[in-house]
């Protein structure tokens, strides 16, 4: 990925030949288009063709691509604000129709650039041509995104979001744009772009790694997209840069920011990124063992008040959550259990070196707890959960639905949902409670939808305020 915090000099050398006037200006577009500051990139084009007069001489490429730079201004602040996901009836979709008018715009430019000398145009016709070309590549990504984005809403809908035809959906785009749109005048538009496909590649596959329970490789990504969003803001100005993210203070060393409006997109990524990092962060403490979401090992090596502090802060204080439903509910046990079949190199919690080998759990054992408050995973339960999940398969794998059992034996009341296909959360009761109970079907309900991240997905329905 391309990383670049400051324009290139238009200052004379030695070595470096000055850039012309139009070239500077062009560079200085772009990277206003990078900082989010379209009105100012508008602007900048508005004045140059006011300036030399350009509509008495509006049939010259430069003029046309000055009108095609302020077209693109309007594009992208459209764009980073996705109001074509929002779509009501009789609506055109003008941010997809806006960058499809500008491929057309621009490859009208490319044709007729190579005359650019005859007709009086201060920029050089090779160049134009050139230009056009990779702002024509740069669209359709544009409009690849705009599908892309369209496509995760959609699945919003449903109670599963599939993360790994996201994943697939975002690494493809990925590689057919990697090496496209690169000319040197663009170069902040690039970088832009770069950081954009590749914190939601890096999201989408630390969500695709804690459904299969990947300790590591989620921790890495999630990392990766934090050091991306981090880089992100360096290439902006002092006063967005305080409102770039509005991401806690976490373990990955996201600070509270003083909030300034920023474009939803950008605080979109944030958001799904704190979630992400709330999912990871979470945890119960008790005797220094702490639970959700892979922080059951680093438990053993922190301090319960530590813990307490950590969590408050997350998106989602799960930990408190959870806490505050046993004392109300007085729930005997919370617990989150994992189906491990055909699950490949599963090795249990937390980190493991390379050559450890560990045997595939069996019977029991192939539904371990993930998750469980207060105290261990009670193992006198066990074997009516796991048949539970074994007679439920097709409630439990509708997602939304809370399947109920009371067993008269052991005068015990389960109620069970499904986080993601291998996810199964578990409320216990050691007294027989009302299968209609609105407050424990609720916390299941609320609790499931933000494990799975639901809410944030469905927020790019929303898009920003016009």
């Amino acid at each position: 990925m391309i990383c670049f915090t400051e324009k290139r000099s238009t200052s004379p050398s030695p070595s470096i030949p000055p850039i012309s006037r139009e070239q500077a200006l062009m560079e200085s577009f772009f990277h206003a288009l990078s900082q989010f500051a379209f009105d100012k990139a508008k602007d900048q084009v508005e004045k140059e063709k006011e300036t030399k007069r350009l509509p008495l001489v509006s049939s010259t490429p430069w003029s046309l691509l000055l009108l095609s730079l302020s077209h693109l201004a309007l594009a992208e602040k459209a764009y980073f604000s996705l109001p074509f996901i929002a779509k009501k009836f009789f609506r055109k979709d003008s941010v997809r129709d806006s960058f499809k008018t500008l491929i057309t715009e621009l490859k009208k430019i490319e044709e007729t650039s190579h005359t650019a000398s005859s007709t009086g145009s201060p920029v050089e016709g090779s160049l134009l041509a050139e230009l056009c070309r990779h702002l024509s590549q740069f669209a359709q990504a544009r409009q690849e995104l705009i599908d892309f984005y369209e496509a995760m809403a959609t699945m919003s809908s449903s109670a599963n979001v599939n993360c790994f035809d996201l994943s697939n959906m975002i690494d493809e785009l990925c590689r057919r744009h990697n090496k496209g749109f690169h000319h040197p005048i663009l170069d902040s538009l690039k970088s832009c772009f770069s950081f954009e496909v590749d914190i939601l590649s890096n999201l989408l596959k630390a969500q695709c790694e804690m459904a299969e329970w990947k300790f590591l490789p989620s921790l890495l990504h999630l990392h990766e997209s934090n050091v991306k969003l981090s880089s992100w803001c360096q290439i902006l100005p002092p006063v967005e840069l305080s409102a770039s993210l509005t991401l806690k203070k976490s373990l990955f060393g996201s600070t509270q920011k003083k909030h300034i409006e920023a474009p939803f997109l950008y605080q979109w990524l944030g958001k799904l990124q704190d979630a992400l990092v709330s999912k990871v962060n979470s945890a119960v403490p008790q005797w220094y063992k702490f639970f959700l979401f892979f922080v059951q090992t680093n438990a053993r090596q922190t301090a319960p008040v530590d813990m307490k502090s950590l969590t408050s802060r997350a998106s989602v204080d799960y930990a408190g959550r959870i806490a505050a439903f046993i004392r109300r509910s007085d729930a005997y046990n919370v617990s989150m259990l994992l189906d491990t079949h055909n699950l490949d190199f599963y090795q249990g919690h937390g980190y493991h070196l390379p050559q450890d080998v560990k045997e595939k759990p069996y019977g029991l054992g192939a539904f371990p707890a993930i998750f469980s408050f207060p105290g261990e995973q009670p193992v006198e339960h066990w074997p009516n959960i796991v048949s539970i999940i074994l007679d439920k398969v097709q409630e439990l794998n509708s997602l939304e639905k809370i399947v109920y059992f009371f067993d008269i034996r052991v005068q015990s009341t389960y109620f069970l949902t499904r986080v993601d296909p291998r996810t199964t959360f578990v409320v216990i009761f050691n007294s027989k409670r009302s299968e209609k109970d609105s407050y424990v079907t609720s916390f299941l309900g609320e609790t499931a939808t933000l494990l799975r991240n639901s809410k944030i997905f469905a927020m790019l329905k929303q898009g920003g305020k016009s």
